[in-house]
């Protein structure tokens, strides 16, 4: 079992090697904490933060991959390090996986019930009226009309039951 120890105490006379050495059995043995700490303590050092060897970004890379494959988010995972997002990128790119777009993922099954949503506007409702209860703009209320198979009134036709 290995005791907490700072990235000074390895015996070796080059700190960056020491702060590598380090980290790397930190990823090794799966301890993401740890390696938070060793940032975080690097970062008080000043001097050592962003000096390590490609091949230690690589193993934090692959530590971190599967709960990046799992979903989490780039911001999740630089929360839990202690860095920036974009680092986490960079090492999740040299550990060989692909970064998701930052956009919405777009899904299959639309956010609201489109039965309930179409039933509301050929009883009268308003395409606004709707987007405004279902907090969605009037185009993608529109949209999510369409989807339902909704024949949509012209704009200027009268609602039924409403006297011109």
């Amino acid at each position: 079992m290995m005791t907490e120890r700072s990235w000074g105490d390895f015996a070796t006379d080059r700190p960056r090697d020491r702060y590598a050495g380090e980290i790397r059995r930190a990823c090794e043995s799966g301890d993401i904490s740890r390696v938070r700490a060793l940032f975080a303590e690097a970062r008080e050092a000043g001097a050592l933060q962003g000096l390590l060897p490609c091949e230690v970004e690589i193993k934090l890379g692959q530590l971190l991959r599967p709960k990046y494959l799992r979903g989490a988010g780039l911001l999740a995972l630089a929360a839990e390090l202690g860095r920036s997002a974009q680092y986490v990128a960079k090492v999740l790119r040299l550990a060989g996986v692909t970064i998701r777009p930052a956009c919405r993922p777009v899904t299959s099954v639309p956010p609201v019930d489109l039965v309930e949503l179409r039933r509301r506007y050929e009883a009268g409702s308003s395409i606004a009226g709707l987007a405004h209860q279902i907090h969605y703009s009037r185009d993608r209320t529109r949209a999510f009309l369409l989807r339902a198979g909704t024949e949509l009134r012209p704009a200027y036709a009268p609602l039924p039951g409403s006297r011109r």
